[in-house]
């Protein structure tokens, strides 16, 4: 019900917005590790913007919540590279209540503010967690700078109304109601109202979310065909599953990894190791040795392989396996539903087009540049179409790219004026912080004669 809500709005919306002349998108770097090692933070941050005027967060992005939540600037244990100071903020404003997430190590107050991707896109007086003791070092390891959830609450309407990308999307700001990410390492980026042309190649495979129920881990799902392995076959007991996105999950879950990683039909020939305590996999490798992990994610008809170098080998994270041997990115998932957790080394391998509304759809292809993909796996057709999918994926193409603009708080609080530094070479000048704002000196020239 809350979806089909959700439909009549962002039907209208799509029309609204062909003809609106404020509509735009933007597009924004995303930040990734070249590999994952299960030993640092691995998680995509994306940069952000917080308060009037604007200070930047790189924010660490979350598919599967809507929590949108950054630290204060004189927080405790707090993890990461940025943070947001209220006082340089005209805007911000307290709500005179607790983030409600706060434990005991971990809390905060909520503020709101104006928040905006680029200088292209805001909205005012947005909701937001201002974290002020960050003691929990699991927290902080999905918290690092904050959190920006992109995904709205399927089962509360009233929430879902107030999330950001619907405000951008009902306030007629976007060109599209999409999103694009690629998490891969050849050129990450997050695009918000289209989807460029140049950032994936192949079919657009449209797959519908699924309605969840509230006592579910997870949210954002959808429904596979199942998973393959090395010899192409579906592994037993994963076909037609309810899958999940995690952009905080440095693995893939999945019912039953005994049967993958005994069966050299499967997980090739390989030598391994697993750690029925844990659930934890890994293959003998060394400096010369690093077995090729096989694993296809199977969508709607199409193959998505993980390609296991960057993805699904960890030979960084040799602390959590026998000596000589590397964890792979495969665990076993010992919750009911959904199925499958489908994390980052999944998210490396594809592109995603998440929508919001008639009833929300995850799009999949490859993303450009792939030299591991062949001509092959590029041209793979979907099964279906989704039945509605001229009233709801009916997506405006961008003409140009809008350049981001805007200048922060802390650049405005330099000065105008260079001021040349005392024993610097060849007479260097800089710009000083927060000169112009000092009050100016006075002298008492009366005091001045009197000696």
């Amino acid at each position: 019900m809350v979806r089909l809500a959700c439909a009549r709005v962002f039907t209208v919306l799509v029309i609204i917005v062909h003809a609106a002349e404020s509509q735009t998108w933007v597009s924004l770097p995303m930040n990734v590790p070249q590999n994952l090692s299960d030993l640092v933070f691995d998680g995509p941050t994306v940069p952000t913007l917080f308060g009037t005027p604007p200070q930047v967060i790189n924010s660490t992005l979350d598919l599967n919540t809507a929590k949108l939540a950054v630290y204060s600037s004189d927080c405790v244990l707090c993890a990461g590279n940025t943070s947001f100071d209220v006082s340089m903020s005209s805007t911000a404003k307290p709500l005179n209540y607790s983030w409600p997430y706060s434990t005991q190590a971990y809390s905060g107050n909520m503020y709101s503010d104006t928040f905006g991707f680029g200088g292209l896109l805001q909205v005012a007086d947005t909701p937001f967690g201002l974290i002020e003791t960050g003691g929990d070092p699991a927290l902080a390891y999905m918290l690092y700078n904050g959190r920006l959830g992109l995904f709205p609450d399927p089962l509360d309407a009233t929430a879902a109304s107030r999330h950001f990308l619907l405000q951008m999307y009902q306030s007629g700001q976007l060109l599209n109601p999409v999103v694009g990410m690629r998490f891969d390492p050849i050129n990450p980026k997050i695009t918000i109202g289209a989807l460029d042309p140049n950032d994936y190649q192949g079919h657009i495979n449209w797959v519908p979310l699924t309605t969840p129920n509230a006592t579910w881990t997870f949210q954002n799902t959808f429904m596979i065909d199942g998973l393959k392995g090395y010899n192409g076959s579906f592994l037993p007991e994963s076909e037609n599953l309810l899958a999940v996105l995690d952009s905080l999950w440095t693995g893939i879950s999945m019912p039953n990894v005994d049967t993958y990683v005994k069966n050299q039909g499967f997980a090739g020939n390989v030598h391994y190791n697993l750690n029925y305590k844990t659930g934890v996999a890994s293959y003998v490798c060394n400096s010369t040795v690093k077995p090729y992990v096989a694993l296809t994610a199977t969508i709607n008809g199409v193959d998505y392989p993980m390609d296991s170098l960057n993805n699904l080998l960890r030979p960084l994270a040799s602390n959590i396996a026998p000596a000589g041997c590397c964890p792979i990115a495969p665990t076993n998932r010992s919750a009911t539903l959904p199925n499958l957790n489908f994390g980052l080394p999944f998210l490396r391998s594809i592109y995603l087009f998440p929508t919001n509304g008639c009833p929300g759809f995850y799009g999949f292809a490859f993303p450009s540049g792939d030299v591991n993909r062949t001509a092959a796996q590029i041209s793979q057709t979907p099964t279906t179409t989704p039945t509605n999918s001229a009233q709801c994926l009916a997506l405006i193409s961008p003409t140009s790219t809008p350049t981001p603009s805007f200048v922060t708080a802390q650049q405005m609080l330099f000065s105008t004026k260079k001021y040349s530094v005392y024993g610097s070479p060849q007479n260097m000048s800089v710009p000083l912080m927060g000169v112009e704002n000092f009050p100016a000196m006075v002298w008492n020239s009366s005091l001045g004669n009197s000696g």
